[in-house]
């Protein structure tokens, strides 16, 4: 039963299964967690009376490849980020400055109504207008920069995750064959690297998830801008 046990185990610190899914724009592989039973599969008798490889890890060389493209893609989300972020500082003032007109136009149209001055009066209504129709287009422009910084900002940080679960991926594939399934000792540090492996992975998926909010964010944005500049 003993023997049985360890070859299992060591069976499962061999294997490597590649699956490709779609991160951050490009196609990607990533590892997975093992959930088909296997067909020659038996019930244990208790909980102790197998150990299951739960992380098929890949290769070093495939793992290295996918972190140089990972650091390059956020060096992109990130410069992506700050001239979005610029953007939105710009279009921050602009709004400040209309409404600064658009207080100053309604000031003069009060005063010439007062007056009795019908053509200012006429006149600065019209300036307000034009204002205020501007003013609505760009805080809709500006919603969309910030929910696209916001987007962006995100993006980055889900490819952090990734970058950090590469590693924690990488740590495995290089010990995996170098760990002796009867040394107690070495079987527990590979559990523990698993471990963190599994902990990084569910930070990974919790900032695509986070992602795919922020996208459907700026969706939403592009759709309210579009209806300004439709009315």
């Amino acid at each position: 039963m003993l023997f049985t046990r360890l070859r299992r185990y060591a069976a499962g610190l061999a294997l490597v299964c590649l699956v490709p899914v779609g991160a951050t724009g490009a196609q990607q592989t990533t590892p997975t967690v093992a959930t088909a039973v296997p067909a020659n599969s038996i019930i244990p008798s208790s909980a102790a009376d197998t150990l299951e490889a739960l992380m098929m890890a890949r290769g070093t060389d495939t793992v290295r490849l996918e972190k140089d493209r990972l650091l390059g893609e956020r060096r992109d989300a990130e410069s992506r980020w700050a001239a979005l972020s610029e953007q939105a500082v710009r279009l921050r003032a602009a709004v400040g400055e209309l409404k600064d007109g658009i207080s100053a136009a309604t000031a003069k149209e009060k005063l010439a109504r007062k007056d009795k001055r019908d053509a200012d009066r006429i006149s600065a209504a019209s300036e307000k207008r034009r204002m205020e129709r501007s003013l609505e287009l760009i805080q809709a422009r500006l919603a969309l920069r910030e929910a696209q910084a916001e987007a962006a900002r995100v993006e980055r940080d889900h490819i952090d995750a990734t970058i950090r679960a590469d590693d924690a991926e990488l740590a495995i594939a290089e010990r995996r064959d170098q760990v002796s399934p009867e040394d107690t000792t070495q079987r527990t540090a590979f559990q523990e690297l698993t471990s963190r492996w599994l902990q990084a992975l569910r930070t990974k998926v919790a900032r695509a998830y986070d992602l795919e909010d922020r996208r459907f964010k700026v969706v939403e944005a592009q759709m309210q801008l579009l209806k300004r500049q439709r009315a």
